[in-house]
């Protein structure tokens, strides 16, 4: 800090010294960049000039050289990285010349536009006279854009100390890199309550991927509604088809603008003066494309007209999905929306006027938008359109998107091991020399798929890292390029527009159900082939009179991925049942990939949804008899699992983000049994944190690669913890469990702690509490449950929310005692002193019932029928630490929310049998039943104490019987100290 500060003091000086010079209106933001500016984040540790990063695609400080588009700047002047992560901008720079005042409106928006657009929450605005640091978490309203100042600095403040130090410690290269941004934006004001779950702060705190999708239902809505009222006939799959198609290519135009690949073209369309366009302008001239006379023979100010022959004179040009004819909206028949409803969304959308930046937008994140844009569909009555929700999405909740960083991950650990010797480093690094493992000529022959594509936000990613492999190999072999492979600019490789359509075409394939999804993965695909595409090559494959968008039909497909076409073989399916099914053969949709064994690698994240609520009668009888994982439900992740390796080849690789019942649900035994007999387990990995936010499912990512079974794989276990465990390990576990927290040394713990026991069960009689019946709790006669005693009939009863280790807290509440109830219980299980045991959990909490309570079926009760043992000795082992330890090995579901305690695996818990007639086994029990009895007396005393003094004696006190029940119940089975130290995460 003390260097960096005297290189910038000298850069105060030098500005001081000049001061009037560097003010003038002569003095170019280029020379202020080169003098001061570079300089100065030189002197915070970043490798401005590129003196130490020579490789182009590992600089971590991109400059651009200005670009405007009819006034507005395409990239911003600085973006700056942390290696190895390369796609994500840290923050922005946008730089001015000292003449100019920055408190500009201007300056301000754009500056925030670009961090907004790629989810950067700071930007900077400098012209080395001032410093202003600003807030991009805001959508960018230039009315407001003044007040996302955080913070300003004029150059005399960075030669103070203090000054400098909160300068140094934000925007450092190595501050930077320990996540200083991340932290200062937390300490910045977040938005709460309903604000906080819409995305939205009072002042307009907006995510760029939850203002777009607002944006995109808006306008789904309005030229729903638009379509429908002039065009009386369409019904709601039409509806729905045309809006969609209108809105891609909106986007898709305005991706070719902000780009700078097409001229502002929606500007025009819309007409209005305030954005530069004409009323008045002719579209018919555009590109010398003669308009069919259905077009020109109509009135030529129509926005929408004009929209129509923009589409028109861009379908030679780019092809594609896009821009082809539709039977809809460019039919002669159909009736566009008033010129004002259509002009407005053109207006809205046009640049510079609008917050978004196509330019910016990382196309992963436009992904992730369309994902939820997909969850709705139009429909009609006879006169009006409406947009509703899918009936599976709300079933579901709503729709959840596969966060970039799963996705990135699953196709790193497929494609990526195929590609390269080591696995690709994270988020882009590039391997060492000498890595690849296969050449481009091999990697053409590689197909990879998502059976479930969605809005092909995995495809996107697959391309993304297949256009990374082949920049990365060709920079490093320059040699092995074909002609027209490659071109060089600025100093870098960059693959041909003509390479990048061969790569999309040749080694990308995807199915979905739903056609507009399969609509908005050649979407994305296109534009990320588009990605790197200047106006010269535009311009080069119109001359040649070739088109951009290659035709991506056969590789994209809509069908029913479950269901092949044989459900239809000899049974009457009218077209509108077929229409909806969309039965499917691979080997027709993709007959030479099925003819050379299946795909190389199947990625996604399938759905989650249950078949049963999804799929008629005929369809669950099919899945029932044609998938070998059928386990009496209609788990669609479980069937989509099979699939993906039935279509996969020998060696090739499969890896889906699933719900983590997998690991151990029994309705998952089949699959599991399939994984273990016919792949090897390559990687299974878990997530403390919830990967779907609001979603209530814990998700587990597995790799596997089909028929490579050679009898000791070993699988690598990652998450909270890691390990590798054998593969023929799950094989010996009931149900095929795949159970991650095994390994040799817990193994044999655990044998040694089942060879000196006894299930519970076996001294133990379990059954659950009672059930009330009805979701109300009340029968004809009135409520159930009362808070005081009205009669006899009314018993005391604890729920398991009174239960907690050693203590009881009963509420008061008396339930009403008779043949009304819907499960009576034998009143021996309550009359009877017990160990009552809360259902909810991921291990047992238990206490010792001695009042006689009567329990609700939240509650297991266990009385101990061997007269000899204590309850309070079980009690014991069930709450120690290693009972909870072997609980989570031996029954944890893998589940934190709402894990459910099952009467089976109660009655198998190992209780150490004791020789009554050995004085050290009598003594052993005897003093664990004694601190049983002290910690329930504390207990009891630290419910009812009243001064804090007293509850501190009393918390030490139970910490201290705590440890000596655990240290007892260790002894008690003979544990040495690494055994210890293994049952304490030690």
């Amino acid at each position: 800090m003390e260097q960096s500060l005297a290189l910038v003091r000298q850069l105060v000086d030098d500005f001081r010294s000049q001061e009037a010079a560097y003010l003038s209106p002569q003095y170019q933001e280029s020379q202020v960049r080169q003098d001061f500016i570079d300089k100065f984040f030189t002197a915070l540790g970043w490798d401005v000039t590129h003196q130490r990063q020579k490789n182009p695609y590992e600089q971590e400080v991109k400059i651009e050289n200005r670009v405007r588009t009819e006034g507005s700047q395409r990239f911003a002047d600085y973006a700056f990285f942390i290696v190895p992560n390369f796609r994500d901008v840290k923050f922005f720079v946008e730089a001015k010349k000292p003449a100019h005042d920055l408190r500009n409106a201007g300056y301000y928006y754009q500056a925030i536009r670009y961090g907004w657009n790629q989810k950067t929450p700071i930007a900077l605005l400098t012209d080395f006279e001032e410093f202003h640091i600003l807030d991009c978490r805001y959508k960018p309203d230039i009315k407001t854009a003044l007040d996302r100042k955080i913070e300003a600095y004029h150059y005399t403040d960075y030669a103070d100390e203090g000054t400098f130090k909160k300068i140094f410690f934000l925007f450092g290269r190595d501050a930077v890199a320990n996540g200083s941004l991340e932290k200062y934006a937390g300490t910045l004001p977040r938005p709460r309550g309903k604000a906080a779950k819409k995305g939205i702060l009072k002042g307009g705190y907006q995510q760029v991927d939850e203002a777009f999708l607002e944006l995109l239902d808006g306008y789904r809505d309005t030229l729903a509604h638009a379509f429908k009222n002039k065009n009386a006939n369409l019904d709601g799959e039409a509806l729905t088809e045309a809006v969609q198609r209108t809105l891609d290519r909106l986007v898709f135009i305005r991706f070719l603008e902000d780009k700078g690949i097409e001229e502002q073209s929606i500007v025009r369309l819309g007409g209005s003066s305030r954005l530069g366009g004409s009323s008045n302008s002719r579209p018919t001239e555009r590109s010398g494309v003669k308009l069919p006379a259905s077009i020109a023979s109509r009135s030529e100010t129509s926005a929408w007209h004009k929209f129509l022959a923009l589409s028109r004179s861009m379908e030679p040009k780019y092809n594609g999905l896009v821009f082809k004819q539709h039977p809809v909206i460019d039919s002669d028949g159909f009736v566009p929306p008033d010129n004002d409803t259509f002009a407005e969304i053109c207006d809205e959308l046009a640049d510079p006027a609008s917050p978004y930046d196509f330019n910016s937008i990382p196309i992963s994140i436009l992904g992730s938008i369309y994902e939820r844009f997909l969850g709705k569909v139009v429909t009609t009555t006879e006169k009006r359109a409406r947009v509703i929700e899918k009936p599976e999405v709300r079933k579901a909740g709503g729709v959840y998107y596969t966060p970039e960083y799963i996705v990135h991950y699953i196709v790193s650990e497929t494609l990526g091991k195929l590609l390269y010797e080591a696995s690709q480093p994270c988020e882009g690094s590039k391997p060492s020399q000498g890595s690849f493992r296969l050449t481009p000529a091999e990697v053409a022959k590689l197909k990879i798929a998502d059976i479930a594509c969605g809005s092909g936000s995995f495809l996107l990613e697959v391309y993304s890292q297949l256009l990374d492999y082949h920049t990365r190999y060709y920079t490093e072999h320059p040699e092995k390029a074909k002609k027209g492979d490659t071109e060089t600019r600025e100093g870098k490789t960059v693959l041909s527009h003509k390479k990048r359509q061969e790569i999309l075409v040749n080694n990308i394939y995807g199915v979905d159900i739903d056609f507009q999804a399969t609509e908005v993965t050649q979407l994305s695909l296109y534009l990320k082939l588009m990605e790197d595409v200047t106006m010269n090559d535009a311009y080069q494959f119109s001359l040649l009179k070739e088109r951009m968008l290659p035709d991506l039909r056969r590789n994209i497909v809509c069908g029913n991925s479950l269901i092949g076409r044989d459900i239809l073989d000899g049974k009457l399916f009218d077209d509108g049942i077929e229409h909806t099914l969309k039965p499917m053969n691979f080997e027709d949709a993709f007959p030479e990939i099925m003819r050379n064994g299946g795909f190389d690698v199947v990625v996604g994240n399938p759905p989650y949804v249950l078949g049963r609520e999804t799929f008629d009668e005929r369809s669950k009888q099919h899945l029932s008899t044609h998938y070998r994982s059928f386990g009496g439900k209609y788990d669609l992740y479980i069937y989509f699992s099979e699939r993906a390796i039935s279509v996969v080849r020998t060696n090739g690789m499969v890896s889906y983000i699933l719900p983590n019942t997998l690991l151990a649900n029994e309705n998952a035994t089949e699959l599991r049994k399939l994984i273990l007999d016919s792949t090897r387990i390559k990687v299974i990995r878990t997530f403390e944190e919830m990967v779907f936010k609001n979603a209530q499912v814990e998700s587990t990512v597995i790799v596997l690669q089909k028929g490579l079974m050679l009898g000791e794989e070993e699988i690598e276990i990652s998450g909270e913890s890691s390990r590798r465990i054998p593969q023929r390990t799950f094989k010996s576990l009931t149900n095929y469990k795949f159970n991650i927290n095994l390994d040799q040394r817990v193994d044999s713990l655990l044998d040694k702690i089942i060879k000196s026991s006894v299930p519970l069960g076996t001294i133990g009689d379990i059954c659950i509490g009672i059930q009330l019946g009805g979701s109300s709790g009340k029968d004809k006669k009135g409520s159930f449950l009362a808070n005081k005693k009205l009669d006899e009939i009314h018993k005391p009863v604890i729920d398991g929310k009174n239960i907690n280790s050693y203590s009881t807290k009963w509420e008061g509440m008396y339930v009403r005692y008779g043949k009304w109830l819907h499960r009576k219980r034998e009143e021996k299980y309550f009359l009877n002193s017990k160990i009552v045991v809360r259902q909810i959990g991921s291990t047992p909490v238990a206490t010792y019932d001695d009042k006689m309570f009567y329990t609700l079926n939240t509650i297991y009760n266990v009385l101990i029928i061997d007269e000899h043992t204590s309850g309070k000795y079980v009690l014991a082992i069930i709450n120690s630490s290693l009972g909870k330890w072997y609980w989570l090995r031996e029954n944890s579901d893998f589940k934190s929310i709402f894990p459910k305690i099952k009467r089976d695996q109660l009655e198998k818990i190992p209780i150490r049998t004791i020789n009554f007639d050995g004085v050290a086994d009598k003594a052993r029990h005897d003093r664990i039943v004694a601190l049983v009895e002290q910690m329930l007396k504390a207990k009891e005393k630290h419910a009812a104490a009243t001064t804090e003094a007293e509850k501190n004696r009393l918390d030490i006190q139970i910490k201290s019987l705590d440890r000596q029940i655990d240290n007892a119940v260790y002894e008690l089975y003979g544990l040495t100290e690494e055994e210890r130290r293994i049952v304490e995460g030690k």
